[in-house]
């Protein structure tokens, strides 16, 4: 299990060094000068070079990269342009936001798929099969954006159920919180829903007439047991597979949904790092979701092992 480990914490050196240099790249070919964004049309040639010089923009492509990857060893993400501020201190602010919902809708994602993928797969080709086809396929036809607006609408304004304001209650009001965070929560999680409910359903269906589904069936083992214990658990790979890749999908989708809810998070950072054409704010937050979804791809890898422990000798 540690060599299983070992191979793949040691791939991770690799694959951050590509992923921060693609960073480093797509960042300064953004249209825009942050320059003139700044200091205003007017500014002249003086200040904008005052402006280069101070945030290290006129020194060479290779020196301007170097920098990066050494700010980066160091923890050190630089500062805003605009404000001055550092980078790590505002991305530090609002990350527990962005991952808390991020990680409440895979929760409701898993919890509501898995089960409805399951009682498809039994009842295959009947009722019950039909009507989890057709919930699934109306949470893959709806953008999140706008399920959102739907949410917010009607169990925001309308009804009255849950705050408009989707953010900002502190650690010591529990259930503010919680409600506070459960309209974003199920808008983020139905999408995954559906698709965590055709996976299942897929994986049951070709696992069910199985030989050793059928032994166990003939020793007496109950049905329920065996859908639930046997049949399932050589499913689970597949939904870990699909449940890490979509968490990453999901923390570039709570970008809406953060704006749609009015909820703090990275999502508003981009936004307006991307308006003001805030260079070093903006490299920060892309290296943070960078890092995040090869943390994530790199923990579902040591779930395999978990899960199925073929994998570690494979």
């Amino acid at each position: 299990m540690l060599r299983f480990i070992g191979r793949r914490l040691v791939t991770l050196v690799p694959t951050l060094l590509a992923v921060l240099t693609l960073v480093f790249v797509l960042v300064r070919v953004v249209p825009g000068n942050p320059a003139l964004i700044l200091l205003g049309d007017q500014a002249t040639p003086e200040a904008i070079a005052r402006f280069y010089r101070e945030t290290g923009l006129d020194q060479p492509i290779w020196h301007q990269y170097l920098s990066f990857l050494g700010q980066i060893a160091r923890g050190d993400l630089g500062r805003s342009m605009i404000n001055d501020r550092p980078v790590t201190s505002a991305i530090a602010e609002v990350l527990p936001y962005t991952l808390e919902l991020s990680i409440a809708g895979v929760v409701v994602g898993v919890l509501l798929g898995v089960p409805l993928g399951v009682v498809a797969a039994r009842s295959n080709g009947g009722w019950v099969d039909w009507l989890v086809r057709i919930v699934t396929l109306g949470g893959l036809s709806f953008p999140a954006f706008v399920s959102a607006i739907m949410m917010l609408l009607v169990f925001g304004l309308w009804l009255g159920w849950f705050p408009i304001i989707s953010g900002g209650k502190p650690w010591s009001d529990p259930g503010g919180r919680l409600m506070s965070l459960a309209l974003p929560a199920i808008n983020l999680g139905l999408v995954m829903m559906a698709y965590v409910a055709r996976v299942t359903r897929g994986g049951m269906l070709n696992t069910l007439p199985s030989d050793f589904i059928r032994t166990a069936r003939a020793k007496g083992v109950p049905m329920r047991r065996i859908v639930w214990k046997h049949a399932l658990r050589n499913v689970l790979l597949a939904v870990v597979t699909f449940t890490g890749l979509y968490f990453s999908v999901l923390i570039g989708n709570s970008v809406l949904t953060e704006i749609v809810f009015n909820r703090p998070g990275l999502g508003k950072l981009v936004v307006g790092a991307l308006d003001r054409r805030d260079y070093t704010l903006l490299q920060g937050l892309v290296v943070t979701y960078a890092v995040l979804v090869v943390v994530v791809n790199t923990l579902t890898d040591l779930l395999y092992g978990l899960v199925d422990p073929r994998v570690k000798t494979g």
